[in-house]
């Protein structure tokens, strides 16, 4: 068994993309078999190294392996060439002279009738009647026989075509180069595919496929059309919806092992009530046949919540590297002290790294927000209890989280005042922030020079705050 996934390097790898290489993996482990990454760069317009370059890293990134390739079209150009000359030599294909102006009109007399175009079949007719039909330029067109093309997709069940309803379609275009038929039929029998598994998107492609296989003389191999995925709307997923690519998720701070779980469960199910799987979890109960025929929902929200639980189960320590891209340079040991305070508070690696900045950064540099300030930062009498507060907290020792809450409680007990008079302050001198982990805890984890030299720097920033 060989399946494969092939990418066209014309954007970067999208998330039907990534959901189309994870069942093709699947299945190939699933039952044996082997998996195979091409790379289908004939559309030299359209195609960019750095795409490819991408869609590999992305593919890396999400922990799909495959066993063969990358493999390039573009290195197998000739091939291409010296194949579809193989089907005009056996009566498969015709050369066809006809020039874009003839196709042009043929277009417009079909569009005023009402009618779809077809080509109107001038160079077939020349060919079979061993004429050629001009000089120069050409292209190549496949010979559609008559009859009925039927097969059995493993997702949609019997599916059967009218040839009747397919043109003569072109294998080689006029600047020699192959069109994705041609290039992908060829490559599929010369790989040994066995199993072609991709988007319902080519479902009207497969029975053109079909024909090219049997013209070749080549076992035409099992499909399994994936159903479309659809936003929240139920329609065509876009960019609102979540028609990222990889990489976009993967700056958004979501983890690979989350997204890999989310993508699997668009059109599959396990058929039990999880919803958390590990790839090697999947792997033994994933079956193309078990995916679903209708359309799947793309709910981005969902993903957030899933990259939430996969970081709440993660230890500090298998956070901190996946972490510091987001985070910047920062001494480890601070930052491994201070994480604790936002693990199960964030749902994604950017949203932890930003919880996360009011801790690590200079003690000098909290940013007081807006808000912070227009609600906890008011009181004639606020610097004063500011700083009692300060000379209650360089006693506390030890300084952790019960001390610290005993003697600012015994001071608001003493100074007859609700310890929320002290407590919001505080959490605005030590986070910038009108909310936060528990104030008590953040202290313990800053420590206290952290605690009282931010304090301090509340302190000697009142009088500007409180005039505005």
């Amino acid at each position: 068994m060989k399946l494969r996934f092939a990418p066209s390097p014309t954007g970067f790898l999208h998330v039907g993309g990534a959901r189309t290489a994870i069942f093709n993996l699947l299945h190939a482990r699933r039952y044996g078999g082997k998996m195979l990454l091409r790379i289908e760069d004939t559309d030299v317009e359209r195609s960019r190294q750095r795409h490819a370059e991408q869609i590999v890293s992305s593919l890396e990134w999400l922990g799909i392996e495959w066993d063969e390739g990358p493999l390039f079209q573009s290195d197998r150009l000739d091939l291409y060439r010296e194949r579809a000359d193989w089907l005009v030599s056996k009566g498969s294909a015709y050369r066809c002279y006809c020039t874009v102006e003839e196709l042009e009109a043929g277009r417009a007399e079909a569009e005023t009738f009402g009618r779809q175009f077809r080509y109107s079949g001038k160079c077939r007719l020349a060919a079979e009647a061993g004429l050629q039909a001009g000089i120069g330029s050409h292209v190549i067109r496949f010979k559609v026989p008559e009859g009925p093309i039927a097969f059995s997709d493993m997702i949609r069940g019997d599916v059967q075509f009218d040839a009747a309803q397919i043109d003569d379609f072109v294998l080689l275009r006029s600047d020699g180069y192959p069109t994705y038929h041609l290039s992908v039929v060829v490559d599929d029998v010369d790989m040994e595919v066995t199993i072609v598994a991709r988007g319902d998107d080519h479902l009207s492609n497969t029975p053109k496929h079909i024909l090219l296989f049997q013209a070749f003389g080549a076992e035409v191999p099992r499909f399994a059309h994936l159903p479309l995925i659809l936003g929240p709307d139920r329609k065509r997923l876009s960019k609102r919806t979540g028609a990222a690519s990889a990489e976009e998720y993967r700056e958004m701070g979501v983890l690979p092992e989350a997204l890999f779980n989310f993508l699997l469960l668009l059109g599959w199910a396990p058929g039990d009530d999880r919803e958390l799987l590990s790839r090697e979890e999947a792997t033994d109960i994933f079956d193309l046949g078990d995916v679903n025929k209708a359309s799947a929902i793309f709910d981005q929200e969902k993903l957030i919540w899933m990259n939430g639980q996969y970081l709440n189960r993660m230890t500090i320590d298998e956070i901190y590297p996946r972490l510091m891209p987001f985070v910047g340079e920062h001494d480890r040991e601070r930052v491994i002290r201070m994480l604790p305070l936002v693990h199960t508070r964030a749902r994604t690696l950017r949203e932890m790294a930003e919880q996360l900045q009011p801790y690590v950064g200079d003690d000098g540099e909290v940013e007081y927000s807006e808000e912070a300030v227009r609600k906890h930062i008011k009181g004639e009498d606020l610097p004063q209890r500011m700083a009692d507060l300060l000379n209650s907290l360089e006693g506390a020792e030890p300084f952790d989280i019960a001390t610290t809450e005993q003697r600012l409680r015994e001071l608001s007990e003493s100074r007859s005042l609700g310890a929320g008079k002290y407590i919001h302050p505080l959490r605005v001198a030590l986070t910038g922030k009108s909310s936060s982990p528990p104030i008590f805890d953040v202290a313990a984890a800053l420590g206290k020079d952290s605690t009282l030299r931010r304090l301090r720097k509340l302190i000697e920033r009142l009088p500007a705050l409180l005039e505005s």
